[in-house]
């Protein structure tokens, strides 16, 4: 046994030096975004370039949201990102669960339909989705940007949550409808529970995609107090270029910070949800 742990050694050096590498990969991005962030600009544009900084200041925070009331679009993300998030789990809940739990040729097609529409890119639908809103007079509205995000994350909702019901044993249904629960007393008191790492890690996944949506936000947002943080960010650029780079890290920073924050909540729930989709699915 000694012999194979020696032998083990290399592979397991090769094994760290791979997560190593995908980490600096991942991570050294934001790393360097919270390093410019709390450093002046002149240490930002000064030559070389130094790694850490010589100096920490908190200015370019401060101006964020003095100068630029940046808690406004931070703001109309959490609402328009959170309406899309509940709206998506709601009617992606009901879908999954029927999808699940009746063997209707007309739903199964309609699912598979619009798995198909989730594999769109949004690109390709830009247009036609402005010209439709700006027509129906919806343009420029933050309630209209939601129902769209609502639309475009269900898919991903659906099937998600779909493999959770299907993995939840019928028996136990019948069991509480024998009991005198309706079905959808069943489901509220029964299924639903048991789907709860499912719905949490969905609403992550679906409240990430919904914040940090950029193509839509810019496109259909006019009024610039009422465009959420990640498509105001261009507000901070001026005709020439940048004006700030450390203002512009402090926002970016500002505007990652609360789905970093909610991963590490949410992350015994979140890798309990993957797992069990995983071997449900």
């Amino acid at each position: 046994m000694a012999a194979g742990r020696r032998g083990m050694r290399p592979v397991r050096v090769v094994q760290y030096l791979l997560l190593i590498m995908v980490l600096v990969i991942s991570a050294g991005p934001l790393l360097w975004v919270l390093v410019n962030a709390i450093r002046p600009d002149s240490e930002i544009i000064a030559y070389p370039p130094t790694v850490l900084p010589g100096a920490v200041t908190g200015d370019h925070f401060v101006a964020l949201f003095t100068l630029y009331d940046f808690g406004t679009y931070l703001l109309n993300s959490l609402v328009i990102a959170g309406t899309a998030t509940a709206g998506a789990l709601v009617f992606g809940t009901l879908a999954a669960y029927a999808m699940a739990r009746f063997d209707f040729r007309l739903v199964r097609v309609l699912g598979e339909l619009s798995l198909v529409a989730y594999l769109i890119p949004p690109i390709l639908v830009l247009v036609p989705v402005t010209q439709i809103l700006f027509g129906s007079g919806l343009g420029d509205n933050r309630v209209a940007l939601a129902v769209l995000y609502t639309a475009t994350l269900l898919p991903f909702a659906l099937w998600i949550l779909r493999s959770y019901f299907t993995g939840v044993a019928v028996d136990i249904e019948e069991a509480a409808m024998i009991d005198r629960c309706t079905r959808f007393g069943a489901f509220l008191r029964v299924v639903l529970p048991q789907a709860v790492p499912g719905l949490i890690s969905t609403g992550i996944f679906t409240f990430n995609a919904a914040w940090s949506e950029y193509l839509f936000a810019s496109t259909l947002m006019t009024t610039n107090s009422k465009l959420p943080a990640n498509a105001a960010i261009f507000l901070l650029m001026g005709n020439m270029g940048t004006e700030s780079w450390g203002l512009l890290m402090a926002a970016a920073l500002t505007i990652v910070a609360p789905v970093v924050i909610l991963f590490v909540l949410a992350q015994r729930w979140l890798i309990s949800g993957i797992g069990e989709g995983a071997v449900r699915g």
